[in-house]
């Protein structure tokens, strides 16, 4: 099916570059403007972003440099660190499953994984997507730097001493949760998370340039990432050392065209069925019946909820959902107005927490104001 959905893509890639050069200027304005306000006003160093509309690539381009110290422009394939948004990857994976009858959400972790810790017996696949499993987070539950040279196995083993709270009962971001997804798409599939993720996804959307980061290994058109000190970009420190990178959470390279591809099939359902992506879209709630709220991660937005792999919220009157990326030298999201089938993809190389979320919502902004 994703290697049919490939040919449609690259049609609609194609028709989507002739439509972006029939758009009013002032469609056009509207991006580029709101882009160069946020460079300006915050010293960004690099930007790029997509717009799809009615499944067809409307707008593509990028700003910027990727590095400062050799002076390379951006590019639609300079290669990005997208941290968070790997969890959309991660939760398409266990939902493909999901739709291919190979798992349940509603079972327990100890149905697909052995010698698992006591504390996470009552813990379901759905509270691990969306966040209410209780398992400690290995990068925001540890002081920075205490678990620099700790291998995933070694920090998920100390996260799962126990529980921050009792499955269901509350909610709070995990990555070491998307890590523990990870093994089981590898126990159902039999093949390494990569791997799965390469033969099912990668290959078939000819989304080549995308992969698992590698400090080590020679990258062509790898992106820098930067953050700014009184209005001065600065190199951004690379904190994480190679033996910390967890699959399924944070641990992606992409670019902006890679990133097209993949909306394109996702969000015209080729990758999951549109009723599943729509229940992945439906806000959770906690065992209570309340609905779980994000505000401590998404501080800008106190309506903010979560459901499998993608936050919750609204613009205005409409619903839009979002995995947005952030970490050192990076910050990145697609994000998806539903109701008009428009989604955005925002890339930056800066060390601003969910900026690309705020540059992204004020873009939808002006193109869903009227002419």
């Amino acid at each position: 099916m994703i290697r049919l959905a490939l040919l449609l893509i690259i049609c609609s890639l194609f028709i989507g570059h002739r439509l972006q050069g029939q758009q009013p200027a002032a469609y056009k304005h509207k991006i580029e403007a709101t882009v160069s306000n946020y460079m300006d006003s915050l010293a960004l160093v690099g930007v790029s972003v997509a717009v799809i509309k009615n499944r067809l690539l409307m707008y593509k381009n990028s700003f910027g440099y990727a590095n400062l110290e050799h002076g390379i422009k951006m590019t639609d394939s300079s290669v990005y660190r997208i941290w968070s948004v790997s969890k959309q990857f991660c939760a398409a994976s266990i939902l493909k499953l999901e739709c291919e009858g190979k798992i349940d959400l509603a079972e327990p972790v100890s149905k697909y994984l052995d010698s698992i810790p006591p504390s996470w017996e009552d813990i379901n696949i759905k509270q691990l997507l969306n966040h209410t499993a209780g398992i400690k987070d290995y990068l925001n539950d540890y002081k920075e730097g205490e678990k620099l040279h700790s291998t995933p196995y070694e920090i998920v083993r100390d996260a799962s001493a126990e529980l921050k709270f009792e499955p269901g009962e509350s909610w709070s971001y995990s990555n070491t949760g998307y890590w523990v997804l990870t093994k089981i798409v590898e126990k159902v599939s039999g093949q390494n998370y990569q791997d799965y993720i390469r033969n099912e996804f990668l290959d078939p959307l000819a989304m080549y340039n995308t992969g698992k980061m590698d400090y080590f290994r020679i990258i062509k058109n790898r992106v820098s990432g930067y953050r700014s000190v009184q209005g001065i970009p600065q190199n951004s420190t690379r904190y994480l050392d190679e033996n910390h990178l967890a699959d399924g959470d944070a641990e992606l390279t992409s670019t902006l065209d890679d990133l097209i591809r993949w909306a394109l099939a996702l969000f015209s359902g080729q990758i999951i069925p549109k009723d599943q992506l729509e229940a992945a879209w439906t806000i959770n709630t906690t065992n209570s019946g309340e609905a779980v709220n994000t505000e401590w991660i998404v501080y800008y937005d106190d309506k903010a909820s979560y459901g499998l792999g993608w936050f919750i919220s609204t613009l205005g009157e409409r619903k839009i959902v979002w995995t947005p990326g952030a970490g050192r030298g990076f910050s990145t999201t697609i994000f998806s107005v539903p109701e008009e089938d428009l989604h955005l993809i925002v890339l930056t190389n800066a060390r601003r927490f969910l900026i690309a979320d705020k540059l992204a919502k004020a873009i939808a902004s002006k193109l869903l104001q009227e002419n």
